[in-house]
Protein backbone atom coordinates (compact mmCIF):
# COMPACT_ATOMS: atom_id res chain seq x y z
CA UNK A 1 0.00 0.00 0.00
CA UNK A 2 1.16 3.50 -1.25
CA UNK A 3 1.85 5.80 2.04
CA UNK A 4 0.58 9.44 1.04
CA UNK A 5 1.25 12.77 2.90
CA UNK A 6 0.38 16.45 1.92
CA UNK A 7 -1.34 14.72 -1.11
CA UNK A 8 2.22 13.75 -2.41
CA UNK A 9 3.47 9.90 -2.15
CA UNK A 10 6.14 9.50 0.51
CA UNK A 11 8.04 6.90 -1.34
CA UNK A 12 8.54 8.65 -4.09
CA UNK A 13 11.31 10.60 -2.68
CA UNK A 14 15.03 10.60 -2.66
CA UNK A 15 16.16 7.90 -0.59
CA UNK A 16 17.29 8.54 3.01
CA UNK A 17 20.82 8.59 4.35
CA UNK A 18 20.42 5.36 6.70
CA UNK A 19 19.20 3.63 3.21
CA UNK A 20 22.54 4.32 1.26
CA UNK A 21 25.11 3.54 4.04
CA UNK A 22 22.71 0.38 4.32
CA UNK A 23 23.56 -0.74 0.69
CA UNK A 24 27.22 0.46 0.86
CA UNK A 25 27.79 -1.79 3.69
CA UNK A 26 26.00 -4.56 2.27
CA UNK A 27 27.87 -4.29 -1.34
CA UNK A 28 31.65 -4.11 0.72
CA UNK A 29 30.34 -7.52 2.49
CA UNK A 30 29.13 -9.17 -1.05
CA UNK A 31 32.62 -7.77 -2.51
CA UNK A 32 34.36 -9.31 0.49
CA UNK A 33 32.74 -12.80 0.46
CA UNK A 34 33.17 -13.51 -3.26
CA UNK A 35 37.09 -12.17 -2.95
CA UNK A 36 37.26 -14.80 -0.06
CA UNK A 37 35.71 -17.52 -1.65
CA UNK A 38 37.66 -17.13 -4.98
CA UNK A 39 41.25 -16.38 -3.05
CA UNK A 40 40.33 -19.80 -1.77
CA UNK A 41 39.42 -22.00 -4.82
CA UNK A 42 42.48 -20.18 -6.27
CA UNK A 43 45.42 -20.23 -3.89
CA UNK A 44 44.93 -23.21 -1.56
CA UNK A 45 46.29 -26.25 -3.65
CA UNK A 46 46.68 -28.85 -0.62
CA UNK A 47 45.60 -32.03 -1.60
CA UNK A 48 45.51 -34.06 1.38
CA UNK A 49 45.07 -33.57 4.92
CA UNK A 50 47.67 -32.37 7.51
CA UNK A 51 46.74 -34.23 10.91
CA UNK A 52 48.66 -32.95 13.93
CA UNK A 53 47.51 -34.58 17.61
CA UNK A 54 48.30 -32.99 21.08
CA UNK A 55 47.14 -33.85 24.12
CA UNK A 56 44.75 -31.81 26.03
CA UNK A 57 43.90 -33.23 29.51
CA UNK A 58 44.47 -35.66 31.35
CA UNK A 59 41.36 -37.24 34.29
CA UNK A 60 41.74 -40.25 36.42
CA UNK A 61 38.19 -41.66 36.05
CA UNK A 62 36.87 -44.52 38.23
CA UNK A 63 37.52 -47.13 35.23
CA UNK A 64 41.02 -45.65 34.29
CA UNK A 65 42.60 -42.48 33.22
CA UNK A 66 40.82 -40.65 30.27
CA UNK A 67 43.04 -38.56 27.68
CA UNK A 68 41.44 -36.28 25.70
CA UNK A 69 42.89 -34.91 22.36
CA UNK A 70 42.35 -32.47 19.98
CA UNK A 71 43.31 -33.20 16.06
CA UNK A 72 44.04 -29.91 13.76
CA UNK A 73 44.26 -30.09 10.54
CA UNK A 74 46.90 -27.97 9.02
CA UNK A 75 45.57 -28.39 5.37
CA UNK A 76 42.38 -27.31 3.69
CA UNK A 77 42.12 -30.73 2.28
CA UNK A 78 38.72 -32.27 4.75
CA UNK A 79 39.69 -35.88 6.23
CA UNK A 80 37.08 -38.39 7.41
CA UNK A 81 36.98 -41.45 9.11
CA UNK A 82 40.15 -40.29 11.20
CA UNK A 83 41.66 -43.37 12.74
CA UNK A 84 43.51 -41.98 16.28
CA UNK A 85 45.91 -44.09 17.63
CA UNK A 86 47.16 -43.23 21.72
CA UNK A 87 50.38 -44.94 23.34
CA UNK A 88 51.77 -44.91 26.31
CA UNK A 89 55.46 -45.81 26.21
CA UNK A 90 58.39 -46.24 29.08
CA UNK A 91 61.70 -46.45 28.23
CA UNK A 92 60.79 -46.85 24.59
CA UNK A 93 58.13 -50.23 24.41
CA UNK A 94 54.49 -49.79 24.38
CA UNK A 95 52.87 -50.51 27.92
CA UNK A 96 49.21 -49.59 26.48
CA UNK A 97 47.55 -48.54 23.19
CA UNK A 98 44.00 -47.20 22.44
CA UNK A 99 42.32 -46.01 19.11
CA UNK A 100 39.26 -44.21 18.30
CA UNK A 101 37.74 -42.88 14.69
CA UNK A 102 37.11 -39.53 14.43
CA UNK A 103 34.29 -38.96 11.93
CA UNK A 104 35.39 -35.61 10.38
CA UNK A 105 38.24 -33.04 10.86
CA UNK A 106 37.60 -30.17 8.42
CA UNK A 107 40.44 -28.10 6.75
CA UNK A 108 41.87 -25.49 8.59
CA UNK A 109 40.02 -26.56 11.55
CA UNK A 110 40.64 -29.22 14.86
CA UNK A 111 38.51 -32.20 15.49
CA UNK A 112 39.06 -33.80 19.44
CA UNK A 113 37.88 -37.01 21.32
CA UNK A 114 38.84 -39.32 24.61
CA UNK A 115 41.04 -42.29 25.28
CA UNK A 116 40.75 -44.41 28.42
CA UNK A 117 43.13 -45.94 29.30
CA UNK A 118 43.84 -48.42 32.40
CA UNK A 119 47.57 -47.28 33.35
CA UNK A 120 48.37 -43.75 34.51
CA UNK A 121 49.76 -42.27 31.87
CA UNK A 122 51.57 -38.95 33.86
CA UNK A 123 55.63 -39.06 34.34
CA UNK A 124 55.35 -41.61 30.77
CA UNK A 125 55.55 -40.93 27.48
CA UNK A 126 52.21 -40.24 25.68
CA UNK A 127 51.39 -39.89 21.81
CA UNK A 128 48.41 -39.30 20.35
CA UNK A 129 48.52 -39.22 16.53
CA UNK A 130 46.60 -39.81 13.33
CA UNK A 131 47.27 -42.79 11.82
CA UNK A 132 44.92 -43.57 8.88
CA UNK A 133 41.87 -41.21 7.13
CA UNK A 134 39.35 -41.46 3.71
CA UNK A 135 38.78 -38.42 1.72
CA UNK A 136 35.04 -37.83 2.26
Amino acid sequence: MTKISNGKNIEAGAPHWIEWITGAVSGIIVVGVIVWIGKDGFLDRDTSPNLHGKVVQIDERSDGFQVLFAIENASSATASQVKILGEIREQGSVLESKETILDYVPGHSKAGGGLIFRQNPTGRELEVRATAFSEP
